[in-house]
């Protein structure tokens, strides 16, 4: 029993530590948003006894949540999850065992964001479903840049040939410039295994999470969450919301091993961000 509780207080500690991590490191753009929250996130780090403050944390929340007003409609997605995480440490560090709550928080956080994801792309956007959405981005995102090289059949001569028909287009342009988008086969078949994935791997996430624990689907949760961590980033490079979902995870996950797992895969997106491999693979490859 006193195992089991001394895993529950290193869990709660750890997902603590990992959103203020996350907060100090990816702040928000203008800076009188910012220096407040990393200030604040630095001293919940660096002061121990500060770590469980219920006043920490309601700094905290009030430093997430009125950028949502100030630059309404612009946040980020993941800029409204960070501000109901905050809630949710806030509410479970005022309740008779915080660890539990905050794990039972996480859960529903998690499997609720993705099965509104997967509502809206599988009902809501025929964009999404027909392949449409992912054919743009892979053609136009040059965070995808690397992945339609190595995957979709790309050059790079290609890429800058879509850049320059892209640009007619919007100035308004008949030339053939404005009607030369290339677009291979292998990307179209890339597009739509890519959609395809997407739609499983956020639907399967939603059932484990929203499943009841320790039951039937509940028990894939933490190896489909951290797939989802370590492929979905390498590219789509949003270090900070995928830094939010590792630490949800961190938060409910009840073995050693997937905390482990799940700060690993945190470390991991953040080499995503810094360091070029997808790049020094196509040049390996001889691809481009």
């Amino acid at each position: 029993m006193r195992a089991d509780a001394a895993g529950a207080e290193a869990r709660l500690d750890l997902a603590l530590r990992m959103t203020l991590l996350g907060a100090a490191l990816d702040p928000p753009l203008l800076w009188f948003e910012r220096l407040p929250l990393v200030a604040l996130a630095s001293f919940g780090l660096l002061v121990p006894a500060a770590l469980r403050s219920r006043a920490l944390w309601l700094g905290m929340l009030a430093l997430a949540s009125w950028p949502l007003v100030w630059s309404w409609p612009f946040p980020d997605n993941h800029d409204y999850l960070s501000a109901l995480w905050f809630l949710a440490a806030l509410c479970a560090l005022a309740s008779a065992a915080p660890p539990e709550a905050l794990a039972h928080h996480a859960r529903r956080l998690v499997g609720l964001s993705f099965a509104f994801a997967t509502l809206w792309k599988l009902a809501l956007a025929p964009d999404f479903v027909d392949g449409r959405f992912m054919r743009v981005t892979l053609l136009t995102d040059a965070r995808f840049e690397n992945l339609a090289v190595l995957a979709g059949g790309l050059g790079w001569e290609d890429w800058e040939r879509n850049d320059l028909a892209i640009d007619a287009l919007l100035a308004g342009e008949t030339t053939p410039a404005a009607s030369g988008l290339v677009e291979p086969p292998e990307l179209r078949r890339l597009a739509s295994g890519l959609t395809v994935l997407t739609l499983v791997l956020e639907g399967a996430l939603a059932v484990a999470f929203l499943w009841p624990p320790g039951r039937g689907p509940s028990r894939l949760r933490d190896a489909l969450l951290l797939a989802f961590g370590a492929t979905t980033y390498s590219f789509a490079t949003v270090r900070g919301f995928g830094w939010l979902l590792m630490t949800l995870g961190a938060a409910q996950a009840a073995g050693r091993h997937a905390r482990y797992a799940y700060l690993a895969v945190f470390a991991l997106i953040a080499c995503y961000r810094s360091v070029p491999w997808s790049r020094a693979l196509i040049e390996w490859l001889g691809a481009g």
